[in-house]
């Protein structure tokens, strides 16, 4: 599952990486635990802005074409305040292309965990497709998700 050596895999049993049972001479690793090292959790920011975004899904469903425009209005209006800023004309380009590659790789974008998805969320430029009562009901929501997963923590 890891695409690893066992010796790797007992290596990271040894410096407490991956949590293990002893069975005999045998580690026993759960599923879930092998998960939580190929998925890392995500930083509690990360989580809120997958959640925002998440909500955003419904919108993006019911009129694909608005909301694909509220962020084509956004790259446009920030690339021509930022031209001179390297890395947000890098991540508005990476938004432009995602966009203009249809709603599927938008809706990928919004809801996926890889690196590149969480790092365009975090510089979203579909601001304005939720009201902020809409953002402050998900962010409640978020909140006691949050406290609720944590608690035990």
């Amino acid at each position: 599952m890891l695409g690893v050596s066992r010796q790797h895999v007992v290596n990271l049993c040894d410096r407490g990486q991956l949590s293990y049972t002893k069975s005999g001479t045998h580690r026993r690793i759960r599923r879930c635990d092998l998960l939580k090292l190929v998925r890392p959790q995500l930083t509690r920011e990360q989580e809120k802005s997958l959640w925002l975004h998440r909500a955003l899904l419904g919108r993006l469903m019911l009129d694909p074409q608005s909301v694909l425009q509220i962020g084509r209005a956004n790259i446009a209006q920030w690339q021509a305040k930022h031209r001179s800023d390297g890395m947000v004309a890098w991540y508005l380009d990476q938004w432009e292309h995602v966009i203009d590659s249809g709603v599927n790789s938008v809706i990928s974008v919004l809801t996926e965990n890889d690196e590149k998805s969480i790092e365009l969320r975090q510089n979203t430029p579909f601001a304005g497709v939720l009201s902020e009562e809409e953002c402050r009901r998900v962010l409640w929501s978020f909140r006691d998700y949050w406290n609720q997963e944590h608690a035990a923590a």
